[in-house]
């Protein structure tokens, strides 16, 4: 198999964990490159700071290979550039408000 890399954005909303039977988390996100979008897997140590560094938006580098099944999976990753939230409202929990009129 040949090792790809590849840049784009993660379209996921939310990066899905899928518990394996020996312990060793698996990682699922959707990526949007070319305008193409992969299926991606990550696995291993690497999955659990994958989980807390990448959100939704977030622009990545990517490299690994593609399986019999069409899914990427993840080798290696950088994080180009992360969402930013300049200008948005939170509330306590971290959800972004509807935008409302101030009296």
């Amino acid at each position: 198999m040949e090792i790809i890399m590849i840049e784009g954005t993660v379209i996921s909303d939310e990066i899905k964990v899928l518990k394996t039977d020996n312990g060793v988390p698996l990682c699922r996100f959707t990526f949007s490159a070319n305008s193409t979008n992969l299926n991606c897997l990550i696995t291993g140590k690497i999955a659990y700071t994958f989980l807390y560094e990448v959100e939704n938006n977030t622009v990545l580098s990517l490299t690994g290979k593609i399986n019999r099944k069409n899914q990427f999976i993840v080798l290696q990753y950088v994080i180009l550039k992360k969402p930013t939230y300049f200008g948005k409202i939170f509330n306590y929990k971290g959800h972004a408000l509807p935008f409302s009129k101030n009296y």
